[in-house]
């Protein structure tokens, strides 16, 4: 029996907060524990300065909005059709400056 598995956005658990929406599309539930698959929007005026998953490497691939994302201090604006490969441990800033902020973001292993 195949593992494969065709999950629909529809079928996601929901994580909503005021400034973010994310939507855990495959995940643990679906057998995925080397990663997890997010569709998430953040809305203009996020900002989380500090973020860092000390046990998951993380990918973002900005699909629409305006971001300014910070590492070490340094600060690029970033934009639709741009990816950002993130390893465990490491720390950055990132703040929507135009929404909405739609991204995928992928996980390793599965965080959810």
């Amino acid at each position: 029996m195949s593992g494969i598995k065709v999950v629909d956005l529809s079928e996601a658990e929901i994580y909503e907060e005021s400034a973010l929406i994310s939507r855990r599309v495959v995940r643990k539930v679906h057998g995925a524990e080397g990663a997890s698959l997010n569709v998430a929007t953040l809305h203009e005026g996020y900002d989380d300065p500090a973020v860092t998953y000390p046990d998951h490497d993380e990918f973002i691939h900005i699909l629409s909005g305006t971001i300014e994302f910070t590492v070490d201090g340094k600060t690029q604006t970033l934009g639709a059709s741009k990816s950002i490969y993130i390893p465990r441990g490491e720390t950055y800033g990132y703040k929507v400056t135009e929404g909405p902020n739609e991204l995928v973001v992928v996980f390793t292993p599965a965080k959810f």
